[in-house]
């Protein structure tokens, strides 16, 4: 009977696979392997973090919200928003993440060493003292190394991994009344905020705009010091510039409307970002707009690993920001956004997605990053599809701070399938696809990856596909992300007898699904609602997050 029921399950399972209508399958307590679990508990070692700057924007009043859609008061009034109350009162933003908090550092955005009452947007040499504001951190007392100790006690007590910080990419003043500082003033000061962060503990240093923000030797210059003075401090750079790949911006290059990050300022974006990754140990992709989130940062992603594969001496890591499903399976670092603390307001379409409602994605991402860590940008060959996918976005009032563009009709392409290590996987779809992207990491381990797309009819939208990728070896795990019509793994050869686990990654329960997988020489063969089904079977109530599964196939 048990035998004639498991059969059923697999007959309705793969009638469902063949048609477009989804069917809601149910795991059972039969189906969980007791004592198992596919995840490790102990955290990773991906430099990930969470990040104040969404939550400085989103999570406080509408007033903030409307300042930053549109540029009403500028950096310093959202500077201000950066408190110890909102990080660690009761119910503060440091509360969230419970589950994958000793995995990720708390990066303090703009504000945290700026005093509430000051206005620096006309007069950025004020930023970068490094000095915690006490005003706005009473608990921060003593020297400067004293204060930044008690800020990182204070994040670490809260259940992270510890404090991150912002920094702009000029010494404290320097630019004031338009003097620049000497290489020799230079490296005395990042020598001794250095010496600083290593005292205190502080591991980590986002450095953003500033008056030497394109200067090559000065970044240079500040991870090497970083390495000399404090060995545990990442330091991270970034390519800068506008949200959008080759897009008007005002304070960006001319603009073609390409939509394409390679023609973007006639290929020195690029280059910019190759030759920052020659010395630097992370270097983040930056800032992108909600809406063409994620073909903006695909590209870029894509491009900048395809100019860095097969260059073993470029080991830094990229950082692609608040897209999670693109860092676990491409192999990169994460610089979360989201809060579930966000607002939601009527009047501002600024968080089209609910990220608010999309944690569950951040937990299975960071927790594939346990077992299949980023890696470094030129350790591995890289393909890119010739062919490319683009998205449009019509451009309205208050959906974005991107006010310079409002009544446009923007486009942004990526390729439409990426992999790093392993052959592009093989799509086939009727009528629109979804971008795919796969990996095999250095670990040996395997993830794949379905985005989704925007159209400025349509809004966003899943196509569903029949994906294949290829497994060199059955022993390692397997990641799926996303949303699929079927998903076949190609394995060069698999045992004569096993079974199949399964788990959803932000979950502790595995999973026999044995018999719900079609099984037909070498491929295994998963419907897209078995994917769905285990993928967001420890789903939060009320999340709504795409799925996120680890395989792993078991000898008998």
């Amino acid at each position: 009977m048990k035998n004639l029921t498991l059969y059923f399950i697999f007959i309705s399972l793969f009638i469902s696979c063949k048609n477009s209508e989804e069917r809601k399958l149910k795991l059972t307590e039969k189906m969980i392997v007791a004592g198992e679990n596919l995840i490790p508990s102990t955290p990773g070692a991906t430099p990930s973090y969470w990040c104040t700057w969404g939550a400085q924007n989103y999570a406080v009043d509408s007033a903030t919200i409307a300042n930053s859609t549109f540029g009403i008061g500028g950096h310093s009034v959202i500077a201000r928003n950066l408190t110890e109350a909102r990080v660690f009162g009761k119910e503060g933003w440091a509360a969230s993440y419970k589950k994958i908090q000793k995995d990720l550092y708390l990066m303090f955005d703009v504000g945290w060493d700026i005093p509430a009452d000051m206005n620096f947007d006309d007069s950025r040499w004020k930023l970068g003292s490094q000095n915690v504001a006490t005003d706005k951190f009473p608990s921060c007392t003593g020297t400067p190394v004293e204060k930044l100790k008690k800020l990182n006690e204070l994040t670490k007590a809260a259940g992270w991994k510890g404090a991150g910080l912002w920094i702009p990419a000029h010494a404290w003043q320097e630019g004031k009344g338009g003097k620049m500082f000497s290489w020799k003033e230079l490296e005395s000061f990042f020598r001794e905020k250095a010496k600083w962060a290593n005292e205190a503990g502080i591991e980590y240093w986002k450095m953003d705009y500033g008056s030497r923000f394109g200067d090559l030797e000065f970044r240079k210059l500040v991870t090497k010091i970083a390495k000399e003075e404090a060995p545990k401090l990442w330091v991270e750079h970034c390519i800068g510039g506008g949200p959008l790949n080759d897009v008007e911006c005002p304070w960006d290059c001319e603009a073609t409307g390409s939509g394409e990050f390679i023609r973007w300022c006639n290929g020195g974006k690029l280059k910019f970002a190759v030759d920052q990754l020659e010395f630097a140990q992370v270097l983040r992709t930056y800032d992108v707009t909600a809406y063409l989130s994620v073909p903006t940062t695909l590209d870029r992603v894509a491009q900048i690993l395809n100019s860095c594969a097969g260059k073993n001496q470029i080991s830094g890591i990229l950082n692609c920001e608040d897209e999670p499903y693109i860092a676990a399976t491409l192999g990169c670092m994460m610089g979360i956004m989201r809060h579930p603390a966000f607002l939601s307001q009527k009047s501002y379409a600024y968080d089209p997605l609910e990220l608010r409602k999309r944690i569950d994605e951040v937990i299975r991402a960071v927790r594939w990053q346990r077992i299949a860590p980023a890696f470094g940008a030129g350790l591995t060959p890289m393909f890119i599809d010739s062919v490319r996918l683009t998205d449009t976005w019509a451009v309205k009032k208050g959906e974005s701070w991107t006010t310079w563009l409002y009544g446009q009709t923007i486009k942004q392409s990526a390729p439409a399938r990426v992999s790093r290590n392993m052959p592009l996987p093989v799509v086939k779809c009727e009528g629109d696809a979804p971008y795919v992207i796969a990996s095999k990491h250095i670990s040996g381990a395997i993830s794949v990856a379905t985005l989704m797309r925007h159209d400025t009819i349509k809004g966003f939208y899943f196509p569903l596909a029949d994906v294949t990728v290829s497994v060199e070896n059955y022993r390692f795990p397997i990641a799926a992300f996303g949303r699929y019509k079927s998903l076949t793994l190609n394995f060069q050869k698999l045992p004569a007898k096993f079974k199949i686990l399964a788990q959803d990654l932000a979950g502790d329960i595995v999973y026999d699904i044995t018999e719900m997988v079609e099984k037909k020489g070498n491929n295994l063969t998963f419907c897209g609602n078995l994917i769905k089904t285990v993928g967001l079977s420890a789903a939060t109530d009320t999340d709504i997050s795409e799925a996120g599964i680890v395989i792993k196939i078991i000898e008998n």
